[in-house]
């Protein structure tokens, strides 16, 4: 799953899919700016602890010990030193190895998402400009367009008025004309811009899915491959504490980038749909102009070939590609009732069937059957269906395929696409 096809959104100028992005990676800066902290105490706690144990060793006293016990005395007061310096080292590891790589982790991320941020803004600011302009624009267009109507009606009805004032009210109408198509040109024109700014706002849009996308999956890794150094420098202190961190490291295993991914895909999207593009709307209902033509609709177009290609793909991959030619899954066995005599595709008028007259035999159904999935007719003689439909069976042709009526239609049909009803 993909950022980048899951958080779009229907309203023109809405923003939400991407407020989610950006809320996301603002919750993994908050996250990693916690684990820097946690770090920080941590090699605090080890640092403590090693001094702690290396004054207790130093103030030890026992000097009137003698013999073996006091040699063994000795050892005891050496061991707990050198444990102290272990505790010591891995202090120093946690600061230099893991702290100051997370903090300069987690600016190189702040830089790559603010890029980002400012230029997916400016696009959306220039979108929403470029809608309020082009709304402006279709209410003027809209109020000239009846305004020229109304003049030149007033005119044409008063024509009995002296001539001065008749020739007053057809130059106001001409006028009234003129500013409606001044009006209607510069809506066209709102049109053609606006298309562009969706255009730039939605490559705007792709590019910074895909960052967002690569700098959380980044982030989710950097935290994941820290954490497992942490625990590592955990249990090199001392082998008794690796039982401790082993539950971490077995949770650890089981972190995969991909399936936080697509939780928060699953918890937080917001859509797939993106914004239809908005069109020219001519005030008489005619055809828009071919000056804007290529530029809002050329992507529709595009769009639509690449569906109709798609679903050419799919429909020769499909078993009713090759329902001609290849084998046929096994069909239920036969009614017993079925002779099974007619050769090839009979046609039998509908009105014939149950019993009607229509100048020939009449037809009795030998049943119904119901569909198990879709079937595209591939010639005249047959009929389509999709997986649900019931189907009047008027003949049982062969092994293979059947006569039978569905919304009207009469064709042959493969039986192995149907189950039959009791």
């Amino acid at each position: 799953m993909a950022f980048v096809d899951n958080f779009w959104e229907s309203d023109f100028t809405g923003v939400q899919g991407y407020e989610a992005l950006l809320k996301r990676l603002k919750d993994g800066k908050r996250m990693t700016a916690d684990f820097e902290d946690f770090l920080k105490q941590r090699a605090k706690a080890e640092e403590n602890y090693a001094k702690e144990l290396m004054k207790i060793s130093k103030n030890a006293q026992g000097l009137c010990e003698i013999g073996t016990l006091k040699a063994a005395w000795d050892a005891l007061k050496s061991e707990t030193e050198a444990c102290g310096r272990e505790h010591m080292a891995a202090a120093q590891r946690l600061t230099n190895e893991l702290e100051k790589v997370v903090r300069d982790f987690r600016e190189k991320q702040r830089e790559g998402r603010k890029r980002t941020e400012e230029i997916l803004k400016k696009a959306q600011g220039t979108k929403r400009s470029a809608f309020n302009h082009e709304s402006k624009c279709k209410s003027d267009y809209v109020t000239k367009c009846k305004s020229a109507d109304k003049a030149e009606e007033n005119a044409e009805k008063n024509t009995q008025l002296p001539p001065k004032k008749l020739e007053d009210l057809r130059v106001k109408a001409k006028r009234a004309r003129q500013l409606s198509e001044q009006a209607d040109q510069a809506y066209q024109e709102a049109v053609i811009n606006l298309d562009d700014a969706q255009v730039s706002w939605e490559r705007d849009m792709e590019n910074c899915c895909r960052t967002f996308q690569d700098l959380e999956e980044e982030r989710i890794a950097f935290m994941r491959n820290t954490m497992w150094k942490l625990t590592n420098v955990g249990s090199s202190v001392a082998v008794q504490e690796d039982e401790l961190y082993e539950h971490v490291r077995a949770v650890l295993e089981h972190c995969e980038v991909s399936q936080d991914i697509e939780l928060f895909i699953q918890q937080k999207r917001t859509g797939d749909i993106r914004p239809t593009p908005i069109e020219y709307e001519n005030f008489y209902g005619n055809n828009p102009p071919e000056s804007i033509r290529p530029s809002y609709q050329r992507e529709k177009e595009l769009k639509l070939q690449q569906q109709q290609q798609q679903q050419a793909h799919q429909h020769q991959q499909s078993p009713a590609a090759h329902v001609r030619t290849d084998p046929l899954p096994q069909p239920p066995p036969p009614d017993p009732g079925c002779d099974g005599e007619e050769d090839g595709y009979g046609t039998i008028g509908m009105d014939n069937v149950g019993g009607g007259s229509g100048g020939g035999s009449a037809v009795v159904p030998l049943g119904r059957v119901r569909a198990l999935y879709d079937y595209e007719a591939q010639g005249e003689e047959e009929i389509s269906f999709h997986d649900g439909d019931t189907i009047v069976v008027l003949e049982k042709e062969d092994e293979n395929w059947w006569l039978g009526t569905l919304r009207g239609c009469q064709g042959m049909f493969p039986c192995s696409y149907v189950e039959e009803l009791g």
